[in-house]
């Protein structure tokens, strides 16, 4: 089996890439923080000392890393991604970013006869573990058809959604939706809740009917027991919405709900919320809500 390198131990990281070790692949790693190597556990994968030498050695280089920023440091400079790549070689860049950051890295992979895929997921923690993401996939067909099984190892659905840059724009469009729906359940219950219903029952009716959703039922106990276990940061949920808008603007499209998202979530970020799963915005709308 090919080398594939992995860049990004983080809480999605570290499950897709041991998922990616046992369909047979030979795997390095590297990660900033040398402490998550601890998190690998007992397996045994072969260390980079630089994401260079992650690129050099493997056939794919995966990145799954937090930002926009995070992957632009890790890609440039001489012990970057970038210096190790050639012809033969192929990045997937898995991590959420800015489109506008995707298309940039892509002609620079292009620009030393390598191939790109930008595959950012969806499924957060569990969905991972199981290695059964939903992955989105942007890029040339062919780059997309050499690389299936190595997304076979990390994902359950795996969909190729057109050029470079469309996977990026998928998940823009699906982190929209999952960032309203979570506002509006939330301002929607504790609006019942004022009106005398109480939030079990709502949810317990919610769930039956034709105002259920995806949100509602992975995200109900945190709202009943107002507990908010990070699966998917509140502080990552407002970084993609805002890539979203920043994207908007560059192409004049008039978005109109999501910049309001955006500036709840920066709120829900600069009242400590950030790292808390998304859905503790729920308890942000509460302690507005509760004090008019």
């Amino acid at each position: 089996m090919e080398n594939v390198g992995f860049i990004g131990l983080g809480k999605m990281g570290i499950p897709m890439v041991k998922n990616i070790q046992k369909a047979g692949y030979n795997v390095i790693v590297f990660n900033r923080s040398k402490e998550k190597y601890k998190l690998l556990g007992d397996t045994e994968f072969k260390i980079a000392k630089t994401p260079r030498e992650v690129a050099e050695n493997s056939k794919f280089t995966i990145t799954m890393l937090t930002d926009s920023e995070a992957v632009k440091s890790l890609f440039q400079g001489p012990d970057g991604i970038l210096s190790g790549l050639g012809p033969g070689k192929i990045y997937i860049d898995m991590s959420t970013i800015s489109p506008t950051v995707t298309e940039e890295i892509a002609k620079m992979v292009e620009g030393k006869g390598a191939e790109f895929l930008d595959a950012p997921v969806t499924g957060s923690i569990p969905a991972a573990e199981k290695g059964e993401l939903t992955i989105m996939v942007g890029g040339k067909l062919d780059t997309f058809e050499k690389s299936k099984k190595v997304f076979s190892a990390m994902g359950k659905n795996i969909i190729y959604i057109g050029p470079t840059g469309s996977g990026i724009k998928m998940k823009m469009i699906n982190n929209i939706i999952l960032g309203v729906n979570m506002l509006i359940l939330s301002e929607a219950i504790k609006f019942g809740e004022f009106l005398g219903i109480n939030p079990e029952t709502q949810i317990k009716v919610l769930s039956t009917g034709s105002a259920s959703s995806k949100v509602l039922e992975l995200k109900k106990n945190n709202i009943l027991k107002n507990e908010f276990e990070p699966l998917f940061n509140l502080e990552h949920e407002r970084k993609d919405i805002s890539y979203a808008t920043e994207l908007a603007r560059r192409m004049t499209f008039p978005l109109i709900l999501t910049p309001l998202a955006e500036q709840i979530y920066t709120m829900g970020v600069n009242a400590g919320l950030g790292k808390l799963d998304f859905s503790a915005i729920y308890r942000l709308l509460s302690n507005l809500m509760d004090k008019s």
